[in-house]
């Protein structure tokens, strides 16, 4: 009897992400560098428009280049550094995104050898396929890539509120917005996701069954029956791909509808504080480049909140896998003495 896909119905469920955790753990100062490159890619980018404050107020304003030339040696080096940064950062990355998916494939390697032969007899080898190859490619991408940038995202907009406490209490009126959103939307992402998860596996699997089963099907003579069922499939993902991105094109555009909404805020209350002379002209422009910056934070935020939310679905599915337990096993006294296929003790085999 053939295993069917396992329906996955929680919502976001962190005790489901610390899975992930242990295949992170031999890269933790890797993490702990890319963290800090991270945060220092954000103090850069905020420092940025602040030079163009300092040239306002100490050159243009007063009319003078006393001292401009301090003033570029100063940006050249912040600019340096902020490459390498980036670089490190970059590499960091690669190297979490890379080695964490050889971790989780190899883990999956060892796990299925170890599985008996009702689980293969039960399992399409198109699930099995998808769950190595897909569902890790995109975990691994997701926290390597999305996940740390968010962290820039958000040390970026935290740092942007520091500057002015005024300014922070209207921008921070986007908050309460996007939590109602998100939390309205998570629950009918997720669902969607889960669902074109679970097709794509049968698609992948009818791939392999009609490469796999090609002469079988052409002794037959059922390519239109294989056909037809491999059309109902795809149209299947087609339905629910949609769904699944009509959801996202919706939640993520209202995110940055909010984020223009309080962005217009600032700028209006900025517009106010210099005419009452409580601001200057240089920090004024500051908030003009910070307001056309802080968009992309904002809009990243948003979509990467949305692609964890949709993301849970491939964890879900491969530690269902890693977790699938043998119906055959070897008795521990027996593992004990002889070991098992992959750490043998050899020492005590009989001669």
């Amino acid at each position: 009897m053939r295993i069917e896909e396992k329906e996955y119905t929680k919502s976001i469920d962190i005790s489901i992400w610390k899975k992930v955790f242990p295949f992170l753990a031999p890269r933790k100062n890797v993490l702990i560098m890319v963290i800090v490159m991270n945060i220092l890619c954000s103090v850069v980018d905020i420092i940025m428009p602040l030079f163009q404050r300092q040239a306002i107020d100490s050159f243009i304003e007063k009319n003078t280049l006393a001292g401009l030339g301090g003033f570029i040696a100063l940006y050249i080096a912040v600019i340096v550094f902020q490459m390498w940064s980036v670089i490190c950062f970059t590499r960091g990355c690669m190297t979490l995104d890379v080695e964490t998916g050889r971790d989780m494939k190899r883990a999956l390697f060892v796990h299925l050898q170890k599985l008996s032969f009702s689980y293969y007899n039960a399992t399409p080898v198109g699930y099995i396929l998808s769950r190595v190859m897909n569902d890790v490619a995109r975990i691994t991408e997701l926290i390597a890539w999305d996940v740390i940038d968010m962290l820039w995202a958000i040390f970026y907009v935290v740092g942007v509120l520091f500057l002015n406490w005024k300014l922070a209490l209207v921008i921070m009126l986007i908050v309460p917005a996007i939590a109602v959103l998100t939390w309205y939307f998570q629950n009918k992402i997720l669902t969607w996701n889960r669902q074109v998860r679970k097709i794509n596996s049968k698609i992948t699997s009818g791939y392999n069954e009609g490469i796999m089963g090609a002469k079988t099907v052409k002794s037959l003579v059922v390519e239109e029956k294989n056909f037809r069922e491999f059309a109902s499939v795809t149209e299947e993902m087609r339905s629910a791909s949609i769904k699944a991105a009509r959801l996202n094109a919706i939640y993520i555009p209202l995110v940055v509808f909010f984020g223009a909404l309080a962005t217009a805020l600032v700028l209006e209350r900025g517009g106010i504080m210099v005419l009452n002379g409580s601001m200057d002209i240089g920090t004024l422009a500051a908030f003009t480049a910070y307001q056309v910056g802080i968009f992309e934070p904002i809009q990243r935020l948003a979509g990467i909140l949305s692609q964890c939310i949709s993301a849970q679905a491939n964890i879900e599915r491969v530690m269902d896998l890693l977790e699938q337990k043998p119906n055959v096993v070897d008795r521990t006294d027996v593992l004990r003495k002889y070991g098992d296929a992959f750490s043998p003790n050899k020492c005590n085999w009989e001669k």
